[in-house]
């Protein structure tokens, strides 16, 4: 069998486009259903009121076509990286878990968005639809980082061949189940119109709070799942510092998670003083799928290194072994 040679330059080319082109897509997904926009095609899907191209003369339909137009773009782009990739690379096993993950979410999240269009955009649906457009864009994205290590002569790889203490790996998991569980009670808060219920932060209502109605509480619990999560996340960056200070990579991703979150309750505070404005929304969700990448790459950077198999021993991308 032939040695593995690093990426080239078109693979890399592709990979970036993808990635990038995922972290576009949820974005202007999240603006289509803020903006009130989603129903711009009316319920056709896959066409957009019962035409391939429809007049743009329309605020709500342009961002509802555009939205359809790059999702569909896009996806070809990362369906051709995610086959290139596993064709050339598929001996690893991070290329054939990531490959899986990207595909698979990408053809999910399609699904879930048809679904919204026909029964009208309920709230849990459109929730999940921006949980699983996220694990599609982590599994495009951490494919192509992975990719991008194997061109740098595996400098990313060489540090997972150091040894691990366990407890790292779990405070990191915590950090990432913590990220997962408030992204998706948070897009549904949004999505059930329950971020006008508590016009005061940090509490619904100064310090005052008294009865709360449904709407109220919906919102008070996504502020404090993500207090609990920064909470989790100090803990992750406190016991990488300790166990594992000479992974630098863990150490300084976890430490980043820690102050991007503090800079993400200052992007919902300021969401609540400006009345939920479009631009602080994307703002707050921008920052939020920036960190969820963040601690999704911690996770990839704390599994077990794991030689590829087939691999000859001339492969300059495998360890060397003492004999």
């Amino acid at each position: 069998m032939e040695a593995l040679r690093p990426p080239g330059v078109g693979l890399r080319a592709v990979a970036a486009l993808a990635a990038i082109g995922m972290f576009v897509i949820n974005a202007v997904g999240f603006l289509d259903t803020q903006t009130g926009s989603a129903l711009g095609c009316g319920r056709d899907w896959p066409l957009c009121n019962g035409r391939v191209i429809p007049a743009l003369n329309n605020l709500h339909v342009d961002i509802e076509f555009a939205h359809r137009a790059l999702v569909g773009g896009f996806a070809v782009v990362a369906a051709v990286f995610v086959l290139w990739a596993y064709l050339r690379y598929r001996q690893w096993e991070e290329v054939r878990w990531l490959s899986a993950i990207g595909i698979g979410f990408i053809l999910i999240q399609s699904v879930l968005g048809a679904l919204a269009v026909i029964f009208v955009n309920p709230p849990e649906v459109l929730a999940l639809h921006l949980g699983f457009g996220l694990m599609a864009m982590e599994g495009v994205g951490l494919l192509a980082v992975f990719l991008f290590q194997l061109t740098s002569a595996g400098s990313g790889l060489s540090l997972r061949r150091q040894p691990l203490d366990p407890r790292v790996r779990r405070w990191l998991w915590a950090t990432w189940i913590g990220f997962y569980v408030v992204i998706y009670w948070g897009s549904f808060v949004a999505f059930v119109g329950a971020g006008a219920a508590c016009p005061a932060w940090p509490l619904c209502a100064g310090w005052q709070l008294g009865p709360l109605g449904l709407l109220a509480a919906f919102n008070l619990l996504h502020r404090l799942l993500a207090l609990a999560l920064f909470a989790v996340a100090c803990g992750a960056a406190a016991a990488v510092s300790r166990l594992a200070p000479e992974r630098v990579d863990l150490r300084r991703g976890s430490w980043f998670v820690v102050l991007g979150l503090i800079l993400q309750g200052w992007s919902g505070a300021h969401l609540v003083w400006t009345h939920l404005a479009t631009g602080p929304d994307l703002l707050h969700v921008v920052l939020v799928m920036v960190l969820f990448s963040v601690s999704s790459y911690l996770v990839m950077q704390a599994m077990p290194y794991r030689v590829p198999r087939k691999a000859r021993s001339a492969n300059p991308l495998r360890p060397r072994t003492n004999p």
